[in-house]
């Protein structure tokens, strides 16, 4: 007797991807995927001034490995303001991922993550002023184990 083979491609199935994403809305990581998903195409030079942080390729990964978002990476050259041509990494969505994901909701948890970061962009003020306390303590410090010149300082 012999066993049907299983059909390749049903049309009348619905899609049956599942769409996750970040738990903290606030985060860069999240903020990534949702331009992502506004169908922006992000290089790390995107994501530093846009997103404020320098590590696009990492979020990336993290998407495509934890969230399992098929994020394409393409291969663009750029000028530098020192004179050279880099390639670097230009990072997508496909458009069929990004209309699923839409249909499926994904819209109102990026108006999160927009809110989300919008909030914690308010306090950027009061971080850049706690930062800059931080730095002038440790200027007036000694490095750690490190006497002056004559010993006075530092010896154990």
């Amino acid at each position: 007797m012999k066993t049907p083979e299983p059909s390749k491609e049903n049309p009348s199935a619905p899609n049956t991807r599942i769409f996750t994403y970040p738990k903290r809305l606030a985060s860069a990581c999240a903020e990534v995927l949702a331009r992502l998903l506004a169908g922006e195409v992000l290089t790390s030079a995107d994501t530093l001034e846009q997103c404020s942080t320098m590590r696009a390729a990492a979020h990336v990964d993290y998407l495509q490995k934890r969230y399992t978002w098929p994020i394409v990476s393409e291969e663009r050259a750029t000028g530098c303001t020192d004179g050279r041509m880099a390639i670097v990494a230009a990072y997508r969505l496909p458009a069929d991922c990004i209309h699923a994901a839409r249909a499926a909701g994904a819209g109102a948890w990026c108006a999160q993550v927009r809110k989300a970061r919008a909030a914690l962009r308010a306090k950027a003020a009061e971080a850049y002023r706690r930062a800059a306390a931080i730095e002038r303590a440790r200027k007036c410090l000694p490095p750690p184990g490190q006497g002056d010149f004559f010993g006075e300082r530092g010896a154990a």
